[in-house]
């Protein structure tokens, strides 16, 4: 997308807000009081290779665009719950898509569809949110519903680097021919994903914010099948937004070659069922553990929903983790120590500037991640309110830093973890050195508890040896995981990933030093054993 192109988009937009707050008329029902236009045009091109052919090269571009429309008031719109149960099957997601192109009027029709059914939408919903109240009391009724803001004109524009379409053609068949080595992997690809993202938001405020955003993302995806029938994965991962971070052929090869050897000595490695005591999590999965038992609870929208199980609500100024841990997330970091961060952004898709989240200070609990959604009488937004095009924005997290005080290093921990196996009196304790995802429920009608998929873990024996082990995850519940934390590393890692919930798919970074846990509990993972194919693969003849 081009500037002039990004410049002419925002104005047509901004014009039909304006269009829509003066013309939207209905007699017998509220006006808008407030309309915004986020369009995202994302130019994408994957690539993906599987034993050395080609089996997706694709380019799309699609421009996908989202309105909000306010009617009641500032003080009492027709938002419930946060926004958190905002129907998935509206009609208004039928119509996300906007042309792109040069004809005006394709565009304008585009964007009068949506403004005019979401417009609809919103008179519903406030009509239900009024008939709800005849039966159940608002317990958020002082609260403002939305905050108002001076309208911000910036412009951030950024050129970007073209891709050498060739030369990763080249680097994608090639690599995944190097799977052919090895017959214990049955499935493998590696795939390629350049998205190169802009953003335009407008709304009748007086807003017009254009940002944009490249993400890189390369992955080997590795499907091992040793004889015992437990299968094995795992996804070599590079997620950044500066090319000049991706790896060369020669060391993308060699890091792949290393994993499968992780993989064949993992395959031979005892399986262990369940365990309950202390815990070392290397720095990836320690910032997996926070941002699942910790961060998604404080997100601020969810303290609005009477559905959610609200952990934190009360604890403000209270201690909910040790005194040498601190946590914030700011989206307005770029890079740290020389890798970007995808979280990154200057303005959240509310059109409000990123600040920094002071979330928890040496141990105790400050704020929250906040959105324009009021959550106090004084409410002002941090700037974290996200969402995937089409679904409702909530306030996410974006860039999540852990900081520990006096962290120590890895020698220090294990021997910290050792000694609490001592105390403890049992025969070992256990490392998680990698793990890929996670997962948590927070609404009240369901456990409050976490889950973290390992990759990689050993057991820990007083006398310092390790054993790597397979099959378990780990699973705990967020009190307890956050004030059981006992001690910190000094060495800290990011990890780029994609995070969801209810305002759907986005991109997140997590800044972790390692963590010591003097109790979690690990459980069997949800394996199915597979018997070997009925006749070997091609190259194993």
């Amino acid at each position: 997308m081009q500037k002039n192109e990004a410049i002419r988009l925002g104005q047509l937009m901004r014009g039909e807000a304006e269009r829509g707050m003066q013309e939207i008329r209905c007699r017998g029902y509220p006006r808008p009081f407030y309309i915004s236009f986020l369009a995202r045009d994302v130019q994408r091109w994957e690539l993906k290779a599987s034993f050395g052919g080609l089996l997706v090269d694709h380019q799309q571009r699609q421009r996908k665009c989202h309105c909000d429309v306010r009617v009641g008031s500032y003080r009492q719109d027709q938002m419930q719950d946060g926004g958190l149960l905002d129907s998935d099957e509206k009609e208004s997601l039928s119509y996300v898509d906007l042309p792109f192109g040069k004809s005006a009027p394709s565009i304008q029709h585009g964007l009068w569809r949506q403004a005019e059914i979401r417009y609809r939408e919103a008179v519903e919903a406030l009509a239900e949110k009024k008939s709800s109240e005849l039966t159940y009391l608002d317990r958020h009724r002082q609260l403002p519903s939305w905050q108002r803001l001076a309208g911000i004109q910036d412009v951030r524009w950024r050129g970007l680097p073209p891709v050498d379409q060739p030369y990763w053609r080249q680097f994608v068949e090639r690599t995944s021919r190097l799977i052919c080595e090895y017959p214990d992997i049955k499935e493998s690809s590696v795939r390629l994903e350049v998205r190169d993202g802009t953003t335009v938001f407008v709304n009748s405020e007086g807003s017009l914010i254009i940002q944009r955003k490249p993400l890189w993302n390369l992955s080997c995806y590795l499907w091992m099948l040793p004889s015992h029938g437990d299968a094995l994965s795992w996804t070599l991962n590079k997620f950044v937004t500066d090319p000049a971070e991706m790896p060369t052929p020669r060391r993308f090869r060699q890091e792949i070659r290393q994993t499968i050897q992780t993989l064949n000595t993992l395959a031979a490695a005892p399986t262990l069922r369940s365990y309950s005591g202390p815990v070392l999590l290397d720095p990836v999965p320690a910032g997996l553990l926070i941002h699942e038992a910790l961060g998604h609870r404080l997100e601020g929208n969810r303290l609005l929903c009477a559905g959610e199980g609200q952990t934190f609500r009360d604890s403000r100024r209270k201690v909910i983790a040790p005194n040498f841990l601190t946590i914030e997330d700011d989206p307005r970091l770029e890079h740290y120590e020389g890798k970007s961060l995808v979280g990154h952004y200057h303005y959240d898709d509310e059109g409000v500037p990123a600040q920094r989240a002071s979330l928890v200070s040496h141990g105790k609990l400050q704020g929250f991640l906040t959105s324009r959604a009021g959550i106090t009488r004084q409410h002002a937004s941090n700037g974290h309110g996200r969402n995937e095009c089409g679904l409702q924005t909530m306030s996410r997290m974006a860039v999540t830093r852990i900081v520990s005080e006096n962290g120590v290093s890895d020698s220090q921990l294990k021997a910290q973890l050792i000694e609490e196996v001592k105390r403890q009196g049992l025969p070992y304790g256990v490392r998680i050195l990698a793990a890929t995802g996670g997962e948590t429920t927070t609404d009240a009608y369901n456990f409050q508890a976490f889950l973290g998929e390992i990759n990689l873990a050993a057991r820990v024996y007083p006398d310092g040896r390790e054993e790597l082990i397979r099959g378990v995850d780990f699973v705990g519940t967020p009190l307890n995981a956050s004030r059981l934390v006992i001690a910190a590393g000094s060495r800290y890692a990011v990890d780029n990933a994609y995070c969801g919930a209810e305002s759907g798919w986005i991109p997140v970074s997590t800044i972790s030093p390692a963590v010591l846990v003097s109790h979690l509990e690990l459980q069997a993972k949800a394996d199915t054993p597979y018997n070997q194919p009925c006749y070997p693969m091609p190259w194993e003849m």
